[in-house]
């Protein structure tokens, strides 16, 4: 049994020294797509929520009577509306995808 465990510790630190030679090191690259895929979907709801400010703000203009143009805030709302509907269906995707992955047998 100890032959056994110095056996499988000699195999992972030469996994792991075969990892750096051949620059196939997973635990950095896992950190850093983890990170990127985060900060994408930071911006993405940044940018839902630009939309609804934006949305927001023609509204309270056009009710204060400091805007006049109807146009634009029903463009404002249509694409804050587009923009929400985007994001509810990705967020429906994504627990789909999250749910298909956690049934798999393996």
């Amino acid at each position: 049994m100890i032959t056994s465990s110095i056996g499988a510790v000699n195999l992972q630190n030469y996994q792991k020294s075969l990892e750096k030679l051949t620059g196939f090191d997973q635990s950095n690259k896992t950190n850093k797509n983890a990170a990127a895929f985060g900060n994408y979907l930071d911006k993405a709801v940044s940018g839902v929520n630009q939309k609804l400010v934006s949305m927001d703000n023609a509204t309270d203009n056009m009710v204060s009577g400091n805007s006049s143009d109807l146009g634009n805030v029903m463009v404002k709302m249509t694409e804050a509306q587009l923009s929400m509907e985007t994001a509810v269906q990705v967020r429906n995707k994504l627990l789909d995808a999250y749910n298909d992955i956690k049934n798999m047998q393996f």
